[in-house]
């Protein structure tokens, strides 16, 4: 038995280097390196500070780094009271699943889907004006300005508000569950609070310590997302990590070096965006602290809580909108201004979308493949108990990928995919969706499997069944539930990765989301809305499956009926 165990260990380790800290050193050296003016391929071996120097000498980059830093910092502290409030309001009055069963399905929706939609919405010329014109804007033209494109990215603000007040609103959710917010609750009522202000002094601020992780994940992505800023963010100056992009899109190889330097520069932007996080932690902590301590009693009335939960709701609601107006022009052939609906309907349009078919089958193989192996993976670590070993260094170094810009590990891992001849090769598509995909299974299956009744399987043990059965017998089943979520969630982050599979693709493998990107910002509205439809069909057709299979696997196991998706 004992070797057994050390063989599984041995090889949960193997796959663990070659999977994660294998590609994370290589991204992280292959960035490092070429910032410093040490490229041998193209004839670079001078250390130096000239690639940091040239990139910083590019035209506006301080406008994008300042532009990039507060719409982050915006976004996530926006998607974070709202996220509060919403979970706060609809605790006190509705059942908490039903919250779940709304916000799960909007996080399944890709990034650049939202962002074309949002496009759609709130262009000049986009439905949120047709719906209201000429009646009450007098405009029978598009007007010359509008809500996108704008230089402050108020629309990407938007769009992320979209994307991540759902997701915020879940993991606050699954955190609360885990908490005794209903005494905690009403200890505060007799003390003479009202049930939000018990709520938001004593239950709150213990929710966001459970959810720094996932916050500090958003906060990443919001100052360094590239596709929402293609299709939604201004151009000049662009984000700073859409400049990066650019520059190693140059034909020049040798601007690889100053792009490898803005893709350094990227990752300190994102340390900054987290050390002024925390300083806001330290500040309102304290603010919080003296307001608890002096005993102040406040009650918000019930007007003000429905006004700031509409606020609330109201990008979910943009990003919902911008889902029909995309599926709306999927269908159009002519829709002039200003009418509010489309002026005829046809299906000509997807009859020609054959491209869009392969690339959706790209995706479907890439996430398919990347996230049953992330899965495998989380389960040989899980059973051989090398967790155990590494304590809190195996988690943080699954989790590294959330904390670090992508930018900044994708383009270090191109150098070596180029170096191995692996570049646009279908090893390293779902390579580097693995790597984006495990941090999510690890989160979901490392909790899953702590909370198993391990009872069961050492009572298999005593009647002789085998280790691998009581496995497949005993220890799948009880994680079924998790299991699903998993593949569920894999498969979405999958599809909703644009910069790993624009990098690893090479340009010989096209995925949706690059496809939809391209598209929106080409400007073929009928393209594009096409392109985010078919985004949808993954985790759509994910979902279907998973539920269908958990609904006839366990339709008799009363105690595992609650475990599904919903």
């Amino acid at each position: 038995m004992a070797a057994a165990t050390d063989r599984l260990i041995f090889i949960a380790g193997l796959a663990l280097g070659l999977v994660v800290a294998l590609p994370l050193a290589a991204g992280i050296c292959g960035t490092i390196l070429p910032a410093l003016g040490w490229f041998p391929a193209l004839g670079a071996r001078d250390v130096s500070a000239v690639p940091l120097q040239m990139f910083l000498a590019t035209p506006g980059v301080a406008g994008a780094i300042m532009l990039s830093l507060g719409t982050g910092l915006v976004a996530t502290f926006l998607s974070f009271i709202a996220s509060f409030i919403l979970v706060v309001t609809l605790s006190s009055f509705a059942p908490m699943h039903r919250l779940r069963s709304i916000m799960g399905p909007l996080i399944a929706v890709p990034h650049s889907t939202v962002a074309i939609g949002i496009l759609f919405l709130l262009a000049p010329s986009g439905w949120l004006i047709r719906l209201v014109s000429p009646e009450l804007t007098g405009f029978v033209r598009p007007p010359a300005t509008g809500l996108l494109p704008d230089l402050e990215q108020h629309g990407l603000i938007i769009a992320l508000l979209a994307k991540e007040i759902p997701f915020l609103c879940l993991v606050s959710l699954a955190a609360l569950s885990t908490q005794p917010a209903r005494q905690i609750t009403a200890i505060g009522r007799s003390l003479g609070y009202s049930k939000d202000a018990a709520m938001w002094l004593l239950v709150m601020p213990d929710i966001y310590r459970l959810i720094r992780l996932p916050l500090a994940a958003v906060l990443v992505f919001s100052v360094s997302v590239v596709d929402m800023s293609l299709v939604l963010g201004p151009g000049l100056p662009p984000p700073l990590a859409v400049m990066v992009v650019h520059g190693f899109e140059d034909p020049d190889l040798l601007a690889r070096l100053p792009a490898s330097a803005g893709a350094l520069l990227q990752g300190g932007l994102a340390v900054l965006a987290l050390a002024i996080w925390r300083a806001g932690e330290v500040l309102i902590s304290a603010i919080l602290t003296g307001w608890r301590r002096r005993g102040h009693r406040t009650r918000l009335p019930s007007m003000a809580r429905h006004i700031l939960s509409g606020f609330a709701v109201l990008p979910m609601l943009a990003g919902l909108l911008g889902l029909i107006a995309a599926l709306l022009w999927s269908f159009t052939t002519s829709w002039f201004f200003p009418d509010a609906l489309p002026g005829s309907i046809s299906f000509a349009g997807w009859a020609r979308a054959t491209g869009l078919l392969s690339a959706l089958g790209s995706s479907f193989l890439a996430g398919g493949a990347a996230t049953i192996l992330a899965t495998g993976l989380c389960l040989l670590v899980l059973q051989s108990g090398i967790a155990a070993r590494l304590g809190p260094t195996l988690h943080w170094m699954i989790c590294i990928p959330l904390l670090l810009p992508q930018i900044s590990i994708v383009t270090g891992l191109q150098m070596m995919l180029l170096w191995t001849r692996l570049d646009g090769s279908w090893l390293a598509m779902i390579w580097i969706h693995l790597l984006f995909i495990l941090p999510y299974t690890w989160l979901i299956m490392a909790p899953a499997h702590a909370g198993l009744d391990h009872r069961y399987d050492r009572v298999a043990a005593t009647i002789g069944m085998r280790r691998w059965r009581r496995f497949r017998v005993i220890t799948l089943p009880l994680l079924a539930p998790a299991l699903i979520t998993v593949l569920f969630l894999g498969m979405s982050v999958s599809v909703a990765l644009y910069l790993p599979s624009l990098f690893a693709g090479g340009g010989r493998i096209a995925t949706i989301t690059t496809e939809a990107v391209a598209l929106a910002a080409g400007g073929s509205r009928q393209a594009a809305g096409m392109a985010a439809m078919l985004q949808l069909v993954i985790p759509l057709v994910t979902f279907i499956c998973l539920q269908g299979w958990f609904r006839w696997r366990f339709e008799k196991f009363a105690g595992m009926r609650g475990g599904s998706l919903h």
